[in-house]
Formats: structure tokens, C-alpha cells, sequence
């Protein structure tokens, strides 16, 4: 019996009478979050791999990588896998506020405290009420976790951590909630589909990403474009640097155009990006960040819908199927 099974059967009586119908994770493997730090750095997360209903594990959460969690079917109880490999109680959404946990994150946090429950939150994703909040305290001096931030129903929108140059802050910036995508466009939604599961290099050659965008609003949307090419796909390794794009031995025209999304409408833009580098040689196996952009610019009568960013991210990880004799 591996350590998976060992905690889950300890939690499963103990989890039994949960009835909350917050949830405080992401949970789909479809859903993917993006976030930014306050020194520009990008964090992209999606849920790589999930065993039974409540073990799941994350490309990335507190800046942790392949952190693994387990999660009580409504979302509202979450534990943390340590490095002793260990449950450690994060929060409960139920427990009242000043409730502590003994909670050991990244080798310098270890206690959690259930600062409070109705906390608001703006952001570039979007406005936020009722959020829970937690603050850490730990043994490090320029490192480990200050505060977290969970929006019911959304997961995770902020954290901020300790490091050499300061308080460090990562919010919520683009994603991708069950049928909804943040920021919401007030008029216009943005839907991107990427591989959901673990994309095996000896048995797929290349892999189908789209974004598709969805007019709401009671006025015609204009695309304008500066050649034949209507979107772009892009594939950044985990040092964030690009390895492979849709377009590297493509050509368009480069006659001007433009598109018309009518009231009610959708436009769907993607293709098959191969898994090869910029070099044409295979890719390794490991995890990645891919990304979606519309090349088209909305026109000046769509003003008001001019901060909408036109792209879509999420992780994107490759693998090889075993082969057993």
C-alpha cells in the first residue's frame, strides 16, 4: 500500500459528513489559472493528474511545483502534501476565523492561521468578496509564505511570499473557471481549449489547441488583421523560453483585412501545433506553457472592449507511454 492510500483511508471517515458547497480548488482538468507577480514573473497552473476523487495534483501551487493536495469532494477542506510526505491540514472553510493549522509548505512556512472570511480583493481577473484568507508565519527570514488569498467557487486568486528583495505578490491574472473565463468581458467571452490530459510523445505527434471568441454584446465586433495570419500558437519550456511556434515554416499574405463577429456570433481560431522545437527536433518530456493568440486588433468601435487581452494559456505536459514486454 503506497502513501496515497495510507492517508486516504485515514481520511475518509473523517471527511465523510462535509456538506460545505464552497470550493476553494480548482478541480476540472480543463481549468487552468494564470497569475503574476509583482515583478513581472508569470505563474500558468492546471491540474496534471488526479488519483480517485481527492487526490490532485497541481504543475504548480505557491510557486511549489507537482504540489499534490487532497481535496474533500466539495472543495471546502483542503490538505497539503509535505515533503515528509505527510498530510497536512491547509484550511477548512467550515472552521471559524483564528483557527490555526500546523501546516509545513515550502521548509521555512509551517502554521497557518485562519485570518478571515469576507475579505475583498480587486484584480486585474477581476473583483472578489468573501474571500478566505490565511496567514503564515514560518522560521525563515527572507523566505516562506505571508498570506493566501481563496475566492469560493474560484480557488486561489492571490498569495504573497518573503524574499531577498521584499514582500513578493502574485495575483490572479487570466482563468479559466468550469464554462467561465476570467476577467469576464462584459459582452464578450473568450474560450480556449487545450489538451487536457498528459500528452504522450510516442504515440501523438502534434497537438490541437483553439480560442474561440464569443460576441454577447448588442454591437457588431471588427477584427482587423495586418496579414493572412488570424492567430498564433506558442510553446515556452519551463526556464519560460520559446521552443516551438505554429507559424515558424509558414507564410501569409500580407494584405490588410478585417473580420466581423455579428451580435450572438463566435469565431473559432486554433490549429495543430506540432511537437517538434524551433529546430525541427523532437521535444523532451516535461512540462510546458502553452499559449493562443488572436493576431487581430479590435477596431476603434469596439473601444470599449479594447483591454480585452485576445490570447489564452495553459500548462501543457509531455510524457512517454511505458512500453511492458
Amino acid at each position: 500500500m503506497n502513501v496515497y492510500q495510507k492517508i486516504t483511508l485515514g481520511l475518509a471517515t473523517m471527511l465523510s459528513g462535509a456538506v460545505s458547497a464552497d470550493n476553494f480548488v480548482m478541480t476540472s482538468p480543463t481549468d487552468y489559472r494564470s497569475y503574476k507577480s509583482s515583478q513581472g514573473e508569470v505563474i500558468s497552473v492546471g491540474l496534471m493528474e488526479t488519483m480517485g476523487a481527492n487526490w490532485k495534483q497541481y504543475s504548480s501551487y505557491f510557486g511549489q511545483e507537482n504540489q499534490w493536495l487532497w481535496v474533500s469532494h466539495d472543495g471546502n477542506r483542503v490538505y497539503w502534501l509535505n515533503e515528509s510526505q505527510q498530510l497536512d491540514l491547509l484550511f477548512d472553510g467550515d472552521d471559524p476565523v483564528g483557527t490555526e493549522y500546523q501546516v509545513r509548505i515550502d521548509g521555512c512556512t509551517d502554521r497557518a492561521v485562519l485570518a478571515g472570511k469576507e475579505a475583498n480583493l480587486s484584480s486585474s481577473a477581476g473583483d472578489f468578496n468573501d474571500l478566505v484568507k490565511l496567514d503564515f508565519t514560518g522560521y525563515c527570514f527572507d523566505a516562506g509564505l505571508k498570506s493566501a488569498w481563496f475566492a469560493p467557487g474560484i480557488g486561489l486568486v492571490k498569495w504573497a511570499q518573503d524574499s531577498v528583495l521584499g514582500v513578493v505578490e502574485f495575483e490572479l491574472e487570466h482563468a479559466k473557471v468550469d464554462r467561465m473565463t476570467l476577467p469576464n468581458q462584459n459582452g464578450i467571452e473568450l474560450s480556449a481549449q487545450f489538451p487536457a490530459e498528459t500528452v504522450m510523445l510516442n504515440q501523438q505527434k502534434n497537438v490541437e489547441t483553439s480560442i474561440t471568441l464569443i460576441n454577447h454584446s448588442d454591437q457588431t465586433l471588427t477584427l482587423d488583421f495586418t496579414s493572412g495570419q488570424t492567430f498564433e500558437i506558442y510553446l515556452y519550456d519551463d526556464q519560460g523560453e520559446l521552443v516551438s511556434l505554429w507559424s515558424s515554416d509558414m507564410m501569409f499574405t500580407q494584405a490588410l483585412h478585417s473580420m466581423d463577429i455579428k451580435p450572438g456570433a463566435a469565431e473559432r481560431f486554433g490549429g495543430e501545433l506540432e511537437l517538434k522545437d524551433l529546430d525541427g527536433q523532437p521535444l523532451d518530456i516535461g512540462s510546458y506553457k502553452i499559449k493562443i493568440e488572436i493576431k487581430g486588433n479590435l477596431s476603434p468601435e469596439a473601444s470599449s472592449f479594447s483591454h480585452i487581452p485576445l490570447s489564452s494559456e495553459s500548462v501543457l505536459h509531455l510524457d512517454n507511454m511505458m512500453t511492458h514486454y
